[in-house]
């Protein structure tokens, strides 16, 4: 298995190292951008932006066009810029995939495409990685995107690659140990059953800008009339003239020198019309430039007039804020409750033959503690003792473990064949997983017996025992 390591571009000389914010994926989107969030109908629609994938050993760009097959050991880092492999997804102070939440854990991560397997992390992911390396500008810095880097997870990534399939694959931001997922950047995969080569849709890219765009130092002279709002109203009248009467008109704002794009205006025979600039951040007691353009047919603006304008607002009325809080509690409970049998009848079999299943009876488990680290329910058994001190070897037992309450990140064990196999783990909790104090993961199992040719007649008794081993 290859492991990526972080590529330097001084190496080859042939991509500048320009650290500059980290990020294609910032407010200031540029045609070429994937869209944040990805659109409605999109291959990862949700995804906060899009990445990029570089050949891990040379820094080159290794993902131009969505036809070409990557294999699962070809060494693949992340960027997000399509041309600079040091620019980091999600870097300071922007931070356009989680904004102002914060996070704890960086995962690369490969999950179903539906946002409750997402959003659950490490409980919910069929596999995924740790990446904690963080770049000069605190954003994620060439994470390893290799497919047989993903290790972590139920089966790692060897069980999608057997099955193959379509999946979302990226990087996620984390809190409580990778069990709830702050923002993630993703992208669609396609996985060839069996042989682990891979395609990678691309993401839905910022369109090209218009060739001559309004800056706001062009706002002099051609003013509209008055563009005052009324106190505690974000709806701002717009006075065009008779010479606009009637059209329908462009509208923008520069507020601090961000200029924010409001849609259309219908004008009304008088040239008068108005625009709601509510939930666009516009700060109260600040001047404000509104101003209307047409685009003629190369997609050039054309400035029509514009205005100053102020926002008032006072205390909305009839208003009041409380703070809450909450602390959460837990009883430190760690604990295997086994079933209320204490001897348990497996039946008559014949000679080389495997007895009907029988039921263990419900096995509950309790983990309620302060650190979730995960725990196996490990199941083994003594050797049968026979008639005239002859013995059956434990491995003449079979069990079939099934989960008949379980939580997120707990799961039943894998069965063993009655004369077959070895013990192993009849249910297991995953790091953050959890039952609380009162429900405790229940699981049952069925017990089965393969007599071997030459077993003794009469009955033949052992010792099976349960053992809760915290990870």
């Amino acid at each position: 298995m290859n492991i990526s390591k972080k590529w330097q571009a001084a190496a080859a000389g042939a991509i500048a190292l320009a650290l500059v914010g980290g990020g294609a994926s910032a407010a200031n989107a540029a045609p070429g951008d994937p869209i944040n969030p990805q659109p409605e109908g999109s291959a990862a629609a949700g995804s906060k932006g899009g990445f990029f994938l570089f050949d891990g050993n040379t820094g080159e760009p290794a993902d131009s066009d969505g036809t070409r097959s990557y294999a699962k050991d070809e060494t693949i880092i992340g960027s997000a810029s399509a041309t600079n492999v040091d620019a980091e997804i999600n870097a300071a102070a922007t931070r356009p995939v989680t904004g102002a939440t914060t996070f704890t854990g960086v995962y690369a991560f490969i999950s179903e495409k539906n946002s409750t397997d997402l959003m659950g992390g490490i409980n919910t992911w069929n596999a995924y990685h740790v990446d904690a390396a963080a770049g000069p500008n605190g954003g994620t810095l060439q994470p390893s995107l290799t497919l047989e880097s993903f290790v972590d997870g139920p089966g790692g990534i060897a069980d999608d690659i057997a099955a193959g399939g379509t999946y979302w694959y990226g990087i996620a931001y984390t809190n409580l140990n990778g069990v709830q997922v702050a923002g993630a950047v993703y992208r669609e995969i396609t996985i060839e059953p069996g042989t682990g080569n891979y395609t990678v849709t691309p993401s839905v890219l910022e369109g090209a800008a218009p060739v001559d765009v309004i800056e706001e130092a062009e706002l002099v002279g051609a003013e509209l009339g008055s563009a005052e709002p009324a106190v505690d109203t974000t709806v701002v009248p717009i006075a065009g003239g008779t010479a606009n009467a009637n059209k329908t008109l462009n509208v923008g704002v520069y507020a601090a020198g961000a200029r924010i794009d409001l849609g259309t205006v219908t004008l009304d025979a008088d040239g008068n019309g108005s625009v709601d600039v509510a939930g666009e951040g516009l700060a109260a007691n600040a001047a404000h430039k509104l101003f209307l353009y047409e685009l003629d047919g190369e997609g050039d603006e054309i400035l029509v007039g514009w205005d100053a304008f102020t926002l008032t607002a006072t205390l909305p009325p009839n208003q009041d804020t409380t703070d809450l809080s909450v602390e959460v509690t837990n009883s430190g409970k760690f604990a295997l409750v086994a079933p209320a049998a204490q001897s348990i009848d497996l039946g008559d079999v014949r000679r080389n033959r495997v007895s009907a299943p029988v039921d263990l009876g419900a096995v509950t488990v309790f983990d309620d503690r302060d650190v979730l680290s995960g725990w196996n329910l490990n199941i083994t058994s003594s050797a049968f003792t026979g008639p005239g001190a002859t013995t059956v070897e434990a491995s003449a037992l079979g069990y079939a473990p099934v989960g008949t309450t379980l939580f997120p990140g707990i799961t039943a064990g894998a069965p063993k064949l009655a004369g077959e196999g070895t013990f192993g783990v009849l249910a297991e909790g995953a790091p953050g997983s959890a039952t609380g104090e009162f429900e405790g993961a229940v699981v049952d199992t069925e017990l089965t017996f393969k007599a071997p040719i030459n077993a003794a007649k009469g009955v033949h008794n052992a010792v099976l025992t349960l053992d809760l081993v915290s990870k």
